[in-house]
């Protein structure tokens, strides 16, 4: 073998053991029914497979998504052509990859067919422009016709051609024959097509896969779900609805190591509530359920967090808090739900094992539910439901092995713990956690403190920094704050100069701000700016601003236009304490004469003749 072939004999060698590598019968058997190897073909032939192979490994390791034209171009762009010869076009590649993989990664399935050139057209070939055209219009679809929408479409196609031709009339192939064909095309294509490109991604994804932590939380998932259960008020009566459940999963132990539900939409509180759960201790949720007899010692610091693409994982309060707690943050891709498996294993395990059975339990869809109405079967207060999933999730989830039976979460825990344990929050880390975790603002220090909300903040040390810190702008002194938003009794402010936050209580707000939430007094706010909205008249409102336009253009067409007018009205002391309106009159007549005083150098001028609040008309 020349020297060319045994250069690349490494990298065929290569590809063999990426792919034969699960025992040595199958790689024998695939040798033996081999009718032919690449080193028994010529030269130019084993030069033209391995360009082919050349191409698709280098593509086959850097596309995200199928093997079309808006993934393969751009790689090809970047690298460099095989033994300087022009590149080869995107659907030859696509084409030598469709069939690499359907021979099973098999190298000489990329060797050219020379011997199979020649007319191989099929017997009936008349008609397959009109098959394409039939694909094209109708069964390559979102709305996926039926391949007998189809074929009929094929026929009545063929039918109005061939009553315009004179002679040689076109012979649609049968039903079975259609089918075969469609039976025949790419599924990859196919699927694109009718169902879109999430579907393909999901149906034809790649099996890769994170690296695999090495100790407890140095990766931990997070994310959102709207449950499929109604709950109750505590009267039992009263529905409020489904909860939302933001839960993070360590990938370490597959434990849940913390979650959060509310009724709020996904925000930044949801996931600043859950994080706070997740890192600190839990022994205080231990205590309050008196049903619960299992420990729930999963908490610490986080080392890479795995979010959504949703908008409340892009804000600023995540992003600060984050860098200062140390934690790393990777953003999940769009419509790859499969990249954040634990978090999305436990979602599913929770809705169709633990609220399967539970009254107020929602379904998917019309068809499914029947006559079941939620709301009227629901018979679980949120106090109750809330007991009843933390002790699923702490006695049953994560004490029970995996369905392949490979690891029992809470087991994986303690092992995890055991080897290298992650860092524990507690004395003052657990404020200055709560802290750091706090919603990021920037506001102004006037002499009032510091307004937020319509709620006044200050201190004598908040006076004390305002007075001795230089004003560097001409907006005035600021500060990045941060606030509880399960909290507002008081906020952090972070004193620069300082470089420490300080505690500053809420002023002016008397028994109102004790338990005030920030959901709350938004509610609140705009439940006030109602109120005051709905109380003024706004008809009798809209009456005097038309008087007031209808006075303003009466005035503009009857205006004198008279020189000193203004002067006039100066003199005559027209002002908003008066009624009157200026009027000229003539000066001559009105002013009484005066006599000049006398030249008496002893006397007191009482008043300025020269001063310029007094001009002549």
């Amino acid at each position: 073998m020349d020297e060319d072939t045994d250069l690349f004999r490494d990298e065929i060698d290569e590809l063999d053991a990426e792919l034969f590598s699960v025992n040595s019968d199958a790689e024998v058997s695939i040798s033996i029914n081999a009718s032919k190897s690449l080193e028994m073909y010529d030269q130019p032939i084993q030069y033209e497979t391995k360009k082919r192979l050349y191409y698709i490994r280098f593509i086959e390791k850097r596309i995200d998504g199928g093997w079309t034209q808006k993934n393969i171009d751009p790689l090809l762009a970047q690298m460099t052509s095989y033994d300087n010869e022009s590149k080869p076009k995107w659907r030859a590649i696509a084409a030598w990859y469709s069939k690499f993989r359907k021979s099973n990664f098999c190298i000489t399935a990329l060797i050219p067919s020379h011997g199979k050139k020649g007319n191989r057209s099929l017997k009936n070939s008349s008609g397959d422009f009109y098959f394409n055209k039939a694909l094209e219009d109708k069964y390559l679809r979102k709305e996926r016709p039926s391949i007998a929408t189809t074929y009929r479409y094929y026929c009545d196609l063929i039918q109005v051609e061939n009553s315009r031709l004179v002679s040689g009339e076109i012979i649609p192939i049968s039903y079975t024959g259609f089918n075969a064909r469609i039976k025949n095309l790419e599924p990859y294509d196919v699927d694109l097509a009718r169902f879109g490109r999430s579907y393909v991604q999901k149906k034809y994804k790649l099996g890769d896969k994170f690296a695999e932590p090495t100790s407890v939380m140095e990766r931990v998932e997070i994310d959102h779900t709207v449950l499929d259960f109604t709950v109750l008020m505590e009267d039992n009566q009263t529905v409020i609805g489904r909860p939302t459940i933001t839960a993070l999963v360590d990938c370490y132990s597959s434990c849940v190591v913390g979650f959060y539900v509310s009724f709020n939409e996904p925000s930044y509180l949801s996931i600043r509530a859950a994080l706070i759960n997740t890192m600190l201790s839990k022994d205080d949720v231990i205590d309050r359920f008196s049903s619960i007899n299992t420990e729930w010692p999963c908490h610490g610091k986080i080392e890479l967090l795995v979010v959504d693409n949703g908008v409340e994982f892009w804000g600023d309060s995540l992003e600060s808090a984050c860098k200062e707690l140390g934690i790393n943050t990777s953003y999940n891709p769009v419509g790859k739900p499969w990249k954040k498996p634990k978090v999305e294993r436990f979602f599913r395990t929770l809705n169709t094992e633990f609220l399967d059975s539970l009254p107020g339990k929602n379904f998917r869809s019309v068809d499914a539910k029947g006559d079941y109405q939620p709301d009227k079967e629901a018979a679980i207060s949120f106090s109750l439901f809330n007991e009843l999933l933390h002790k699923w999730i702490i006695e049953v989830y994560n004490q029970k092995a995996d369905d392949r039976k490979t690891r029992v979460p809470i087991a994986k825990w303690y092992e995890g713990m055991s080897v290298y344990p992650p860092i524990q929050y507690t004395g003052d880390d657990q404020e200055h956690l709560c802290v750091k975790l706090g919603i990021l603002d920037t506001r102004s220090i006037s002499k009032d403190g510091i307004q937020f909300l319509h709620l006044r903040y200050d201190s004598p040390e908040l006076l004390e920094y305002r007075k001795y810190t230089p004003v560097a702008s001409k907006r005035g002194l600021k500060a990045d704050i941060k606030i509880n938003p399960h909290d507002l009794s008081y906020i952090y402010v972070y004193l620069e100069q300082q470089e420490c936050y300080l505690k500053v209580p809420a002023k002016d707000s008397g028994d109102y701000i004790i338990g005030l939430t920030l959901t709350q007094h938004k509610v609140n706010i705009k439940n006030r700016r109602k109120n005051v909205t709905d109380s003024q008249d706004s008809v009798s409102i809209a009456q005097s601003r038309l008087e007031i336009d209808q006075m303003v253009n009466q005035a503009w067409a009857n205006k004198q236009k008279q020189k000193g007018m203004k002067k006039l009205a100066k003199y005559q002391g027209i002002d908003s304490n008066t009624a009157h309106s200026t009027v000229p009159v003539n000066t001559s007549q009105t002013l009484p004469s005066v006599k000049a005083p006398k030249n008496d150098n002893n006397s007191i001028d009482t008043f300025d003749w020269n001063s310029d609040d007094i001009e002549a008309f």
